[in-house]
């Protein structure tokens, strides 16, 4: 799929697959308002409008654009990553000139996950099991400087279906604290990560049950780059991975509910992650101390320990 092609398919179907469902719709089916699916919220402030003969979004907390702007901004990732995310939901995802049925959007309520996906979500989980596969075993530990028995203590080996294309694949993930699971894919060419059933966060107890700080990362791999850099399998602290800045507003709950003295902030150094750690710091002032720099210049943790790994071994990082 490229550029072009991926402009041509229906937001509003899309946003069914992801598990959002507008709350209100107008203008015969042309505009549909939805809670936005950027952050945990009531009331709707995202709407996408058929315009052009192309669907196209606005959000009044965050910005706008077409369904590649969208899948760029939902995935936080490049134009190609959002492509290949794309490529997943386009056999589910209707063009542009065909109207949504505006009969298919069932309301659900309410739940305490980031995001709870409907039934007819294409992505649906067959198993969970302890990471047995030599592609992810070698793909964490070749691409990711991740070491096998490590990536085994913390994360599965999940198989799940696509039936959009009525094809199984397999992954690499965690379990959140909703139920669901946030899976990845083991390829170095195609960074494709999403949610089963739920998307939420997850927290990982520390290894001294005294220890009242707790850790933050975006990512699971950040997590797990950062024990390897310390050259630790536990932190003592708590750990909450968020999987996805969207989990902002659930971070916050929990932290409030799970009191932490002091908060770590391990998030990316760009633009999206500085704007992370400064709202945390708006909602638990000088609790909150972030260890981004630490890390700097590199974007993430990840990109750290294989630039690290890459000068112990003499080799350039790709």
């Amino acid at each position: 799929m490229n550029t072009e092609q991926a402009k041509k398919l229906s937001l509003p179907h899309l946003l069914q697959k992801l598990g959002h469902t507008p709350s209100k719709v107008t203008k015969g089916g042309n505009e549909l308002w939805y809670p936005s699916p950027f952050r945990n919220e009531t009331d709707a402030s995202f709407h996408t409008s058929f315009i052009g003969g192309k669907w196209i979004w606005n959000d009044f907390g965050d910005i706008g654009g077409t369904v590649v702007d969208f899948a760029m901004r939902y995935w936080e990732c490049s134009i190609s990553e959002a492509l290949a995310h794309l490529d997943q939901y386009a056999p589910g995802a209707a063009r542009s000139d065909t109207k949504p049925d505006l009969f298919s959007f069932h309301q659900h309520p309410h739940r305490e996950a980031v995001e709870n996906f409907l039934p007819d979500r294409q992505l649906q989980l067959i198993e969970t099991k302890p990471i047995t596969s030599p592609a992810i075993l070698n793909y964490l530990s070749r691409e990711r400087s991740i070491p096998a028995e490590l990536a085994k203590r913390y994360l599965v080996e999940i198989r799940y279906q696509n039936t959009g294309v009525g094809k199984s694949f397999f992954g690499f993930g965690m379990r959140n604290e909703s139920g669901g699971h946030e899976v990845r894919v083991a390829l170095a060419s195609h960074k494709f990560k999403s949610a089963i059933d739920a998307r939420d966060i997850t927290v990982i107890p520390g290894s001294d049950p005294s220890d009242t700080s707790a850790s933050l990362f975006e990512g699971m791999t950040d997590f797990l780059s950062l024990l390897v850099m310390q050259g630790k399998t536990a932190l003592p602290g708590r750990a909450i991975i968020m999987h996805s800045l969207s989990s902002h507003a659930r971070t916050v709950d929990y932290l409030r509910n799970n009191a932490a003295q002091e908060i770590r902030t391990y998030l990316d150094n760009n633009d999206a992650g500085q704007k992370g750690t400064e709202k945390l710091k708006a909602e638990f002032g000088d609790a909150v101390i972030s260890f981004s720099q630490s890390f700097a210049p590199y974007v993430d943790l990840n990109d750290a320990l294989r630039a690290m790994h890459a000068r112990r071994s003499g080799q350039s990082l790709g």
